[in-house]
């Protein structure tokens, strides 16, 4: 039985995890939150909740339309039955596709949750900062200098930036720092009267936003309404440094005129939150990569395609090249 480190309980991490659980060793995760899901977070407010990351999933490959079987008869997840609009400009219609989209429940982080159980430890609030192959095994150590090891093998499954310090060492994955990700600002609002749109989630192609949602027409969320503005990738790199006053001050401009309204109404709670790693500015389409002994593997969304699906089936990819 082998002891492997897992840096970073995303999904690609806890993919990873998945299969080295399944082939009989043991995992030890480390993740700089205090909670595991990465960009499958959910936010709380008193009594109410939003999915601020990632909206939903749904599988392209036959790998992945399998595991959403397992984890729907599990009860883990379910489909969500919305038909999203599209927005641009002043029109506004239905959209033609008819994609099943599913979602984790009660909230998104109940589906990494369920992974994580497959982890011997997880070691939550902890950063890696660093990382050294000795002639024993792997050891990582923290930004507050706490060293953790040995390991026979290393999962590093964390934005690109990231990963590329702590593989700075090795020529074969110099290629990772190439990569740059797009910001996303994220509005989240409740009411506590539901808002008057004819949709319940919209793809808008015009102005500051990308999307929005009505968080609580999802399966299993609570019945305050609750909304979720994601701006796009561009405006927010645009803005990315614009203060948050503005920020915000925008983005109910844009959501009022989604919803055509003269103005947001007075809202329960308000929060924002800036994605700084949301989305990869290119593909890479290497799936993973790995190092020349093989011991150490890098996976994310980046490395294959910039979705749930992507992510899971990076981490299977990475883990199953070490084993």
């Amino acid at each position: 039985m082998a002891h492997y480190a897992i840096i970073g309980a995303g999904i690609a991490g806890l993919s990873a995890l998945q299969v080295l659980s399944a082939a009989g060793h043991q995992a030890t995760v480390f993740d700089k939150s205090r909670g595991s899901g990465g960009r499958m977070a959910t936010k709380k407010l008193a009594a109410d909740s939003w999915d601020m990351g990632a909206q939903f999933f749904h599988a392209h490959s036959n790998e992945f339309a399998t595991q959403l079987s397992q984890w729907q008869q599990q009860g883990v997840i379910a489909e969500w039955p919305v038909t999203p609009w599209v927005i641009n400009g002043t029109r506004q219609h239905p959209s033609a596709d008819d994609q099943k989209r599913y979602v984790a429940i009660p909230r998104m982080t109940a589906l990494s949750r369920l992974l994580l159980q497959n982890a011997t430890h997880f070691e939550a609030n902890t950063r890696i900062t660093g990382c050294e192959e000795t002639a024993q095994g792997w050891q990582v150590t923290a930004s507050e200098g706490e060293i953790f090891g040995l390991y026979d093998g290393l999962v590093v499954a964390i934005p690109p930036a990231q990963a590329a310090a702590l593989a700075s060492n090795d020529p074969a994955l110099a290629v990772t720092s190439e990569t740059s990700m797009l910001p996303c600002w994220t509005l989240l609002l409740s009411f506590d009267t539901p808002l008057p749109a004819p949709y319940d989630a919209a793809f808008v192609k015009s102005g500051p936003l990308a999307w929005v949602s009505r968080n609580n027409s999802k399966p299993g969320r609570e019945a305050t309404e609750a909304w979720v503005i994601q701006a796009s990738h561009l405006w927010s790199l645009q803005h990315q440094d614009t203060p948050r006053h503005e920020i915000q001050k925008q983005l109910l401009a844009a959501f009022a005129e989604a919803l055509r309204l003269p103005a947001v109404p007075q809202w329960r709670h308000l929060w924002l939150h800036r994605w700084l790693y949301a989305l990869p500015e290119k593909k890479m389409n290497q799936g993973f990569q790995l190092n020349a002994q093989q011991t150490l593997a890098i996976c994310g969304d980046w490395l294959h395609s910039p979705n749930i699906e992507g992510a899971w089936l990076s981490g299977r990819a990475a883990a199953n090249a070490l084993l």
